[in-house]
């Protein structure tokens, strides 16, 4: 990596890291091709214990601008914040060990918020990928919105003002003023903090910046990750209720309606997820035949997402009804 030489802003990359020895070449080489190149790229590590920590120390000795920092509390939005403490550049560039991202990724973004002062966050246009029989039929759900919905960032969105971007790019300042992370999130940590950080300015969707990110390649992986992502989207919504879209209200509509009527009228609640695995499943089917991957495997795929990710939301409206806020912070009352 060749240091940059004539700009006024900097920029750290900044990259939550646990036990990546296999995908963290692929990210360093990311980082090699970037045309913009960053002025510092430092590393928080979750403790690894599969070899990535020697990896990233032979990366730092042979390149003065990595640093390596420790994340005793091995979450990422800990992680996040002893990145931030660390960084020193105007910008913060977020880059994770589960992407790719284009040669002119960092050029694009960091472009954006040096012409826009009003922009406080810029992110990419995302594609979904995945790996095995299972990942590309796991890929083809999530990237279409039977799978996670209409984010702009996963489905083409246009150049623009949003509420939330992927491995977004931030002025550093920013978010020192917004807080940092809120570490009781163990999932959708970033869009939370998207939520503060977007009141203080834009945060701006690139679609000339191009990104990639690879899905999980099991169902029972993919299970375990939706129930996270609604269990902890619960809590995003007791602190920022006005963040609620209509559209998230339909997994745990049908889990609760399953449970209802199934426990009301055990024949017709089966009849009613019979009807759903149908439509849920044929949609599913389609989307990945449409991109090549097995139909069988795709129609598994939305059904595993809606009724984990439903039942995580569910199950954390109950566990963070008792966070309250008080003055516009919230406190956990439990």
């Amino acid at each position: 990596m060749t240091p940059p030489e004539g700009r006024r802003s900097t920029v750290s990359v900044v990259i939550p890291c646990r036990d990546e020895l296999t995908a963290l070449p692929r990210l360093v080489e990311a980082l090699r091709r970037q045309s913009l190149q960053p002025d510092e790229v430092v590393v928080a590590d979750g403790m690894s214990t599969d070899g990535t920590r020697q990896v990233l120390a032979d990366l730092a000795a042979s390149d003065p601008r990595v640093v390596v920092v420790d994340n005793p509390d091995r979450t990422v939005p800990a992680a996040m914040n002893v990145l931030l403490a660390r960084a020193t550049g105007d910008y913060v560039a977020r880059m994770d060990t589960h992407a790719e991202y284009a040669p002119d990724y960092l050029e694009a973004v960091v472009g954006v918020l040096d012409r826009d002062p009003g922009a406080v966050a810029v992110g990419s246009a995302m594609a979904t990928a995945g790996r095995g029989r299972w990942g590309r039929a796991i890929a083809a759900v999530l990237g279409r919105r039977i799978g996670l919905g209409g984010a702009s960032h996963r489905v083409g969105g246009a150049a623009g003002p949003v509420p939330h971007v992927f491995s977004g790019c931030y002025r550093r300042s920013a978010v020192l003023e917004a807080g940092g992370w809120d570490e009781r999130l163990r999932a959708n940590e970033d869009f939370e903090a998207d939520q503060r950080v977007g009141r203080l300015g834009r945060i701006l969707l690139e679609p000339s910046a191009t990104s990639t990110w690879y899905v999980r390649e099991a169902p029972r992986a993919l299970a375990v990750q939706m129930w996270r992502y609604g269990f902890y989207k619960a809590l995003t919504l007791r602190l920022h209720p006005d963040s609620l879209k209509v559209r998230q209200l339909a997994p745990p509509a049908v889990v609760a309606g399953l449970l209802a009527t199934t426990a009301v009228r055990p024949r017709a609640g089966l009849g009613l997820l019979a009807a759903y695995l149908a439509v849920a499943g044929a949609a599913g089917a389609r989307a990945a035949s449409a991109d090549g991957a097995d139909a069988w495997r795709g129609a598994v795929v939305p059904p595993v997402v809606h009724l984990s990710w439903g039942a995580g939301l569910l199950a954390g409206t109950v566990r963070f009804a008792g966070v309250r806020r008080r003055g516009g912070a919230a406190e956990d009352g439990s």
